[in-house]
């Protein structure tokens, strides 16, 4: 359901959380989009999901808060997806094992310059390949200018 109402308004469904908080759920849902998420975006999924989530009574008649944002800069990457909407973004890599040609350095910092299915491609000067399962963690480098 978050993905349709997310897609029907120009964003991507990133993340869905569902826990419970004391006597409550919580259905917390992540939306981004290339120029970044407005509080209006988040205000619109939230009425239309708020709506058909107590339409279809998903939750079962249980008390339920439901929180809809952006992901924020500094959240890792969890799919390709979130690579492809930060190419071109300045990108902080820690890869499992050293990458050839970095010596013991386990860290990558550079732009995002290229996303495949098996690798991504970061330039720190010199463009290098990374294979996605010697990344440990990626996310944005937050720079501030």
């Amino acid at each position: 359901m978050a993905a349709k109402i997310a897609e029907s308004i120009g964003l991507e469904l990133v993340d869905v959380e569902i826990f419970r908080a004391g006597k409550r759920r919580v259905v917390r849902v992540y939306v981004g989009k290339r120029d970044g998420v407005t509080v209006a975006d988040c205000a619109k999924v939230s009425r239309e999901l708020g709506t058909l989530l107590d339409a279809d009574n998903v939750l079962q008649d249980e008390n339920y808060i439901l929180e809809v944002s952006s992901p924020g800069l500094d959240r890792p990457f969890k799919t390709i997806k979130d690579y492809r909407r930060n190419l071109g973004r300045f990108v902080r890599a820690t890869l499992r094992e050293p990458l050839e040609g970095l010596g013991n350095k386990r860290l990558v910092v550079g732009k995002l310059s290229d996303v495949g299915e098996t690798s991504i491609t970061v330039d720190d000067g010199t463009p290098r390949s990374i294979p996605l399962d010697l990344i440990l963690q990626a996310k944005v480098d937050v720079r501030l200018t």
